[in-house]
């Protein structure tokens, strides 16, 4: 996490042993449905900057007050180093949740009794919560969606799943995938997935539906005109070669020749006796 800020800072008490002082900008926010996700990260940079010693409890804090040479008692030094340590630590933690969460470990005395308190509550869900999601993810189909749009709200619902320790197996997902394609489209890429003796990546079949999905497009839009504009344009054809033939144009009309003279019409002279 390299945009996370991290200094030391002198400790007036123990100059040999300065304060670490952090924040986790790029760090997860803790919501009600991604602990295990929040968790694996805050983990392994307190691990990274050896400070979790003050989340697990293995470097607990040292007694409030010593006996000195004259054996009166006395602060202890060492007490009040562990003390602002800690809440050093309690403040980064407080910076990775989201505000709604926040009040849950304000009252919390260490950073490790406000650890405790997220675990204790989110780090189980509900099974009310994980039948949501599995629902959700049952129902989702291609229908109008691109490729990309499809797969990513099937990943969104696999990476949910695997954030609250519920991961799905991979072929499961792969099949999901496919059953939800349709598949007079996607013939030849479900096939040829189904096919193969390993299983296919995510990504890899990512990218063959994605090209498969240009190539139907690419396909319907080589098509000038409709059926339907076809057909009008036919009658139109047959409507006009007809007006044609029933017409005939002046030019192929005959003329009476020049050098025919009509002929007249005798008197009517009586029936014939």
């Amino acid at each position: 996490m390299s945009s996370d800020h991290q200094a030391l800072i002198p400790n007036s008490n123990d100059p040999s042993k300065p304060f670490t002082i952090f924040h986790l900008h790029n760090a997860i926010k803790l919501t009600p449905t991604n602990y295990i996700a929040w968790k694996a990260q805050i983990q392994a940079t307190l691990l990274g900057y050896d400070l979790y010693k003050y989340v697990d409890g293995s470097f607990p804090s040292p007694p409030a007050s010593i006996n000195n040479a004259e054996g009166t008692s006395q602060a202890n030094p060492a007490a009040l180093t562990w003390f602002r340590q800690d809440r050093l630590v309690y403040g980064a933690l407080v910076g990775t949740l989201s505000q709604e969460l926040v009040p849950l470990i304000s009252q919390s005395a260490t950073v490790q009794e406000a650890w405790n308190i997220l675990a204790s509550t989110y780090e189980n869900p509900s099974r009310g919560h994980f039948k949501q999601i599995k629902d959700h993810l049952a129902k989702i189909t291609k229908r109008t969606q691109s490729i990309s749009e499809y797969m990513q709200a099937i990943k969104q619902c696999t990476n949910h799943l695997a954030s609250m320790g519920r991961p799905m197996e991979h072929e499961d997902i792969i099949d999901k995938v496919l059953l939800g394609l349709d598949y007079d489209i996607y013939k030849s890429v479900i096939d040829a997935v189904n096919a193969r003796d390993a299983p296919i990546s995510f990504e890899e079949l990512h990218e063959k539906l994605i090209t498969k999905e240009l190539m139907a497009a690419s396909s319907v839009s080589s098509t000038p005109f409709p059926a339907t504009v076809h057909a009008a344009q036919y009658r139109a054809h047959a409507n006009t070669k007809h007006q044609h033939m029933s017409t005939p144009a002046p030019a192929l009309l005959p003329t009476p020749s020049s050098n025919q003279v009509p002929r007249q019409q005798k008197p009517y002279l009586g029936k014939c006796q």
